[in-house]
């Protein structure tokens, strides 16, 4: 008799609206500070942007504190709604502009590994770069981190948490992409 301890998780399928970046949007221009209307600046705080003058660029009210201190080309926020809950974790512009959700490591938003960070749209994974560009599109199940300028991905994928309750993947069809998103062939020798 054979059975699975593995419960498998259903994916959640969204639409929301994401904004991509033109290349002019590579240019810095005035940073912004994080500031909050709490006694210290930590993860989960009310949180708002301001100019060298103390300007509001970017209100309190709709966005807590996710470990962006300062925002030159985009910060990691989570949406706020209200005082009591949390929603998505995301990136924003000076705008306000979604770009991406953010991929989770460790209890926090990833970090780049070889210049590019892992992202969301509307539960596919892509990469983007240090401008919030979004530079492979997000069309995979799942991606992994690249390692020696190549990344492992698929396009079908079994998302399920393991006895000791950690999130894993599994799938029988992964590929390697480069870092501009092309498939790479493999070179099997007889």
């Amino acid at each position: 008799m054979a059975f699975s301890c593995k419960n498998h998780i259903k994916k959640e399928v969204t639409n929301h609206k994401y904004y991509d970046r033109p290349i002019s949007d590579t240019v810095s221009t005035t940073k912004l500070r994080a500031v909050t209307n709490q006694e210290y600046l930590q993860f989960g705080v009310s949180v708002a942007y301001v100019n060298e003058n103390n300007d509001t660029i970017i209100p309190f009210g709709k966005y807590a504190y996710y470990g962006t201190d300062t925002l030159e080309f985009y910060a990691n926020v989570l949406e706020h709604p209200n005082d009591t809950t949390y929603g998505r974790q995301i990136a924003i512009d000076r705008n306000q502009n979604v770009l991406f959700d953010l991929v989770m490591f460790d209890n926090g938003p990833e970090p780049f590994n070889e210049g590019l960070t892992r992202v969301l749209r509307n539960g596919k994974m892509g990469y983007a770069n240090k401008y919030g560009q979004v530079v492979i599109p997000c069309e995979y199940e799942f991606a992994k981190w690249f390692e020696n300028g190549k990344a492992e991905v698929t396009y079908k994928v079994k998302t399920y948490y393991d006895l000791d309750d950690h999130k894993r993947v599994e799938s029988d069809e992964w590929f390697e992409i480069d870092k501009e998103g092309n498939k790479i062939e493999s070179t099997s020798q007889p």
